[in-house]
């Protein structure tokens, strides 16, 4: 018997079977996720051993938040290799820091004052990208001035939202329009006359409702008769003031009362006798001084 010798060469030319799978991840506060091959396998095999996985795509950020299309590569121990489809969904569920800072704000001549989202942010951010803001109230009128609790909303582009709470301080720092009117007053037989500052009052306004009047004079005798000078002064809720002046006229148009009585009268030896107004006065008055006397014969 002879024998010889033969090599017998063993290949593998039989590929993976690679399986992949989908899945879903999630970004990070910074806005990033990352993955394995491992993380889209789904049991790839192979004839002879275990394979080796590569993914064709491992790092996601805020661009590729949504479906991804991610190949996965099974690799076997002679080079052998397949691929297969993964859906990689990437997804933002951080919520953006709200930050709100508290305002003042000042009402025009009409009382209205607005502001805007921006007005009251103080620097909210979100971990991909610049989010949207919005307010819970943007228009203030009179009926608002002091503080008003105001809700700032923060909403990124994966619609996730926060919120922060702004005091908004409403003022009013108009002041008022102060018209004031010359105006004429009567003593009474008393020798007294008043007014109230809606007498010299001549349309003053306010642009947040009706203001107070008050005047520096109010009260006048027989010792103001002509013309006196009276300051009106207006005030608003926010205790604003202006100031306008009126001229007050005091007229005395109140005649005396004139009282006379009898007298008896002799002459003397030339036939002549004489007399004055006060022997026949019988205690004439005025309401606001002595009287002068005068008769219409004397002599």
């Amino acid at each position: 018997t002879t024998t010889a010798v033969s090599t017998v060469t063993v290949a593998d030319t039989t590929t993976p079977i690679a399986s992949a799978q989908n899945i879903t991840v999630y970004l990070d506060g910074s806005g990033n996720a990352s993955i394995t091959a491992s993380d889209i396998d789904n049991g790839s095999t192979d004839n002879c051993s275990s394979v080796s996985l590569s993914a064709s795509k491992t790092t996601f950020t805020c661009s590729d938040v949504g479906a991804n299309t991610v190949t996965l590569t099974s690799t076997d121990a002679s080079s052998n290799s397949s691929t297969a489809t993964s859906t990689v969904t990437v997804v933002d569920s951080t919520s953006p820091t709200a930050a709100a800072q508290n305002i003042t704000v000042y009402l025009n001549s009409a009382g209205n004052a607005s502001i805007t989202a921006s007005d009251i942010n103080n620097g909210s951010t979100d971990n991909c990208g610049t989010p949207s803001l919005s307010a819970s109230k943007t228009a203030f009128t009179c009926a608002d001035i002091g503080a008003n609790t105001v809700t700032l909303t923060v909403t990124d582009g994966s619609s996730n939202a926060a919120t922060a709470v702004s005091s908004v301080t409403v003022a009013d720092t108009t002041a008022p329009s102060a018209i004031a009117q010359n105006i004429t007053v009567y003593l009474d037989g008393s020798g007294n006359t008043s007014i109230t500052a809606s007498d010299i009052d001549n349309g003053s306004t306010d642009n947040c409702g009706t203001p107070s009047l008050s005047a520096s004079k109010t009260a006048f005798t027989c010792t103001d008769v002509g013309a006196n000078t009276v300051t009106l002064t207006v005030t608003d809720g926010s205790s604003n003031t202006t100031t306008a002046v009126s001229t007050v006229t005091v007229a005395d148009t109140i005649t005396p009362i004139a009282s006379a009585q009898n007298i008896t009268v002799y002459l003397d030896g030339s036939g002549n006798a004489s007399i004055t107004a006060s022997d026949i006065d019988n205690g004439s008055t005025d309401n606001c001084s002595s009287v002068s006397l005068s008769a219409s014969k004397t002599a």
